[in-house]
């Protein structure tokens, strides 16, 4: 039995990837942005898991062709290790104790400027210059991408896998996004 009722497919999970990826976006202060940002990393590997569960590969020599397929992705790798640091504060070698070399160079943030765009009132387009927290993640292969590539990709990754094993996941409406980050 799950112990979440929300996240019982692999489609759910998607769904929340998307909206971990919007939050994140649009979080508007630092702290929260890396909150997300640690969140969406934590739901993107946790995707491997649902999908593997999903297709009936419960032991480890049935998952062990997925798992090398995937380390050999460095944007896959990079959620897979931004996450787990997340959640483990130091990534160790489960057999030495020592700690493991990670693959992805760096994930930073810092201050970049970015401009708001609306519409008044009246309909004029105004664009307003801001500052903001950035998030830079230098992936294994040298490719840096900021945070809206990289979430980007790892969802583009997903749902083309889940298509390829059958799952169609239709995109969350933006109003559910944004209510997901209110």
């Amino acid at each position: 039995m799950a112990l979440s009722a929300q996240l019982s497919s692999p489609a759910a999970l998607y769904r929340k990837l998307e909206r971990e990826a919007y939050r994140a976006y649009h979080a508007p202060t630092a702290l929260q942005k890396a909150d997300h940002f640690f969140n969406f990393c934590v739901t993107a590997s946790s995707m491997r898991d649902y999908c593997l569960e999903h297709q009936g590969m419960l032991t480890r020599a049935q998952r062990k062709p997925y798992d090398s397929a995937w380390w050999s992705v460095p944007l896959l790798v990079a959620a897979i290790e931004i996450g787990n640091s997340a959640k483990h504060f130091v990534l160790r070698d489960l057999n030495t104790g020592a700690p493991k070399t990670v693959l992805t160079r760096t994930a930073r943030m810092k201050k970049a400027k970015f401009v708001d765009i609306y519409a008044d009132q009246s309909g004029s387009i105004k664009a307003v210059p801001v500052e903001r927290t950035e998030v830079t993640v230098t992936l294994s292969d040298g490719q840096r991408l900021e945070l809206f590539l990289f979430t980007r990709g790892l969802l583009d990754y997903w749902r083309s896998y889940l298509k390829s094993i059958g799952i169609n996941v239709r995109k969350q409406s933006h109003a559910q996004l944004a209510r997901s980050a209110a």
